[in-house]
């Protein structure tokens, strides 16, 4: 992605006209059969997923970061006034969601279309200077939007959906104006310092992620390094002649400082959100907080999935559920790019989005649950070099005639039926599309349907709604309640406040952090009496809490929980996996 010789893009003044043609020719994209029919298609591909991402609703997840967005703009802090152990930027994008929609759902949703929309612009702007070819980025905008959108409303608008966008946004900031392979400028000090930013902000919403401005600073060093290599083998023979060894050192030194100077001004950028990030805290008394949730509770968290398993296992499973789990499209391009291999001028931007890849794998390995939404970030930048295979084999089969072209198109088709990134829903992803534009059509209104389409495994969208209403009936708008369970969406339905800072309760059903959590809800709660207490079944996550039991089972080794609830509530009401306790 670097070049260091100036910007050159328009013929000097004293080219001949031949030479000018040929400079208007190499700063144009090659003449393609079908490149626009596949530029509309991609087009209408990302604006009718858009369309279905707006009504997507909340997943578990969701919920939580919400809630926790909710008690910041409330003046509270993540972790100390609302628990959740996920990385602070999350939190920061959902009250500005909250802030410009209200507590809507569809709110994040609009802020997560306008983000992927803002992405494919950049990704169409990266493949021209990248790979010499905007139809490029259109098509790899069209991939990386539909597995983002196949993953559906549990896998997206999460940390790692906003981390994809940051990261593309970086990547584009860093790499200069003009169409790869023609002459153009090293990346100036305000664009390095900018992507660093960028990528400083997408590791607030998932540590690894920043990863990436460290693959950027090294491969823009890369050459003043090699030819600092090189300088060093000739030293001894410049320094035979009068001034040469002086001559040499100073050669060194520039060169020593060009491949040094990438990665400071990087660093620099990506420093600067995290202290914003410190202060805030700190500034709120809220610094200790966020230490003991993020690098005392999460690891512990983290170990979970390294039980009996060796990293060259992880590595491999981590790798290849990348390459064939989730997308046919996707995996179909790289092995065409593998096939076919980039070219002189693409080889920078290939290696670039190499790189930042493998980073974002090793962090999907080091967190080693494997949730589908955790490949998120990595997507946008696998379509980039996906788009390039395909690009090139569309080239290859539109020589050899119509019928290797119709060829391409088909196994394309298979491929992207053969799989897909949506998970965990009984029904494929184009019934649920069609289900969606049904409702869209009839305009949107019908709760039942929604949430249908918002259920999954044991969260039942439509029993979350009951529930809610029910508890918005039967207690004051002022008093707080309590839900023993992993749903804390139904505090936002009832838009009651909750009476802990534990939105949900892992905390209390994790084996390395029980004793102290359950200390510190049981005081949560005797400062702020609940006016009902929803206690949940049946949601079992050994991979997130460490054992196979229910938050109901979890009561019978909670006396404290159990003994308040048994005194001062009585069983009112059961609502499918909810049973609601109201003060006695």
């Amino acid at each position: 992605m670097r070049d260091v010789a100036p910007e050159a893009t328009e013929a000097s003044p004293g080219a001949t006209s031949s030479e000018a043609a040929r400079d208007r020719l190499a700063s144009s994209p090659a003449r393609v059969p079908g490149a626009a029919a596949i530029e509309a298609l991609s087009l209408g591909v990302i604006a009718f997923l858009l369309l279905q991402i707006l009504i997507y609703g909340y997943g578990r997840d969701q919920g939580i970061y919400a809630m926790v967005a909710r008690a910041v703009l409330d003046g509270g802090m993540p972790y100390r006034d609302a628990f959740d152990f996920k990385p602070p930027g999350i939190f920061v994008i959902y009250a500005i969601a909250r802030a410009l929609f209200g507590p809507a759902q569809w709110g994040i949703r609009v802020l997560e279309v306008l983000g992927l929309a803002g992405m494919c612009v950049a990704m169409a702007s990266l493949a021209w200077r990248a790979f010499g070819d905007r139809r490029i980025g259109v098509v790899a905008a069209a991939l990386a939007v539909l597995v983002h959108a196949q993953l559906d409303f549990w896998h997206t608008a999460q940390p790692e959906s906003f981390g994809g966008m940051l990261t593309v946004f970086a990547l584009l900031a860093a790499t200069p104006r003009g169409r790869a392979g023609a002459p153009r400028p090293a990346p100036g000090a305000a664009a390095l310092v900018v992507s660093g930013a960028l990528f400083g902000a997408a590791g607030l919403l998932k540590p690894p992620l920043a990863g990436g401005g460290v693959v950027l600073a090294v491969l823009l060093g890369v050459p003043a390094l090699a030819e600092l290599a090189r300088i060093a083998r000739r030293r001894v023979g410049l320094g035979r002649a009068r001034g040469g060894a002086s001559a040499g050192a100073g050669a060194a030194r520039a060169l020593l400082w060009a491949a040094l100077r990438p990665g400071l001004l990087i660093a620099l950028g990506g420093v600067l959100p995290v202290l914003a990030c410190v202060s805030w805290f700190a500034a709120r008394g809220a610094l200790g907080d966020l230490w003991e949730v993020l690098f005392v509770f999460t690891p512990h968290y983290t170990a979970l999935g390294w039980r009996s398993a060796g990293v060259l296992e992880m590595a491999w499973h981590g790798v290849s559920e990348w390459l064939v789990r989730y997308s046919g499209p996707v995996a179909l391009g790289l092995v065409c790019l593998l096939a076919l291999h980039p070219d002189r001028h693409e080889r920078a931007g290939v290696a670039l989005l190499s790189g930042v890849i493998a980073v974002h794998l090793a962090g999907v390995v080091m967190q080693a649950k494997f949730f589908p939404y955790h490949y998120g970030a990595t997507w946008p930048l696998a379509a980039m070099l996906a788009a390039l295979g395909l690009w090139k084999a569309w080239q290859r089969c539109v020589r050899r005639g119509a019928l290797a072209a119709a060829a391409l198109g088909a196994l394309l088709v298979a491929a992207a039926f053969a799989r897909s990134a949506t998970k965990d829903v009984a029904d494929f992803y184009v019934d649920r599309c069609a289900e969606r534009l049904a409702l869209i059509a009839s305009g949107a209104e019908d709760l039942g349907r929604l949430d249908r389409l918002a259920s999954v495994a044991d969260v039942n969208a439509a029993a979350n709604r009951a529930v809610a209403a029910w508890v918005r009936e039967r207690v004051a708008p002022e008093r707080p309640i309590f839900v023993w369970g992993f749903e804390p969406v139904i505090y936002d339905l009832a838009d009651r406040a909750p009476a802990t800072r534990y939105l949900y309760n892992v905390p209390q059903r994790a084996v390395w952090a029980r004793e102290p959590a359950r200390d510190a809800l049981m005081r949560d709660l005797a400062a702020s009496p609940p006016a009902a207490i929803v206690v949940e079944r049946r949601d079992v996550f050994p991979s997130v809490t460490g054992d196979g039991l229910d938050s109901r089972d979890t009561l019978d080794g909670f006396p404290a929980l159990a003994g308040l609830l048994a005194e001062r509530y009585e069983l009112a009401v059961m609502i499918e996996d909810f049973e609601i306790y109201l003060e006695r």
